[in-house]
């Protein structure tokens, strides 16, 4: 409630600068080459664009390092995808393997069937 309050308190306090600073900048100029932005003194300026100024840089930050986790993210996807691509190639090879192998047997328990017959008979 108290972090409210205070967040409200300078949103007024910000609003009642700018009205300041456009009321200055619609006011007509008593001496006409000053400039009325020159009358406002560093301190005020920052107390108007240092949140500003702060927010953005906030802002930024989140936004680097959301896109680093990305970034990070997607290099583990594409290693992890990359082992698994290998893996199946793997498992594909060892499959024609066993497939060879079976053939093999067939082959040979059919010779094995045939000599059977033939001392049978």
């Amino acid at each position: 409630m108290a972090m409210t309050e205070d967040f409200g308190a300078r949103l007024e306090r910000l609003e009642h600068h700018f009205a300041e600073l456009a009321d200055a900048m619609n006011r007509p100029s008593t001496q006409p080459s000053a400039d009325p932005l020159a009358r406002i003194s560093l301190a005020a300026w920052l107390k108007v664009s240092g949140p500003t100024f702060a927010v953005m840089v906030f802002g930024f930050t989140l936004l680097w390092n959301a896109q680093q986790t990305t970034n990070a993210q997607m290099l583990e996807l594409s290693r992890t995808t990359g082992r698994l691509e290998g893996a199946i190639e793997r498992l594909e090879s060892s499959m024609e393997q066993l497939d060879g192998s079976i053939h093999g047997l067939r082959d040979a328990v059919r010779v094995l069937s045939e000599r059977v017959d033939r001392l049978e008979s």
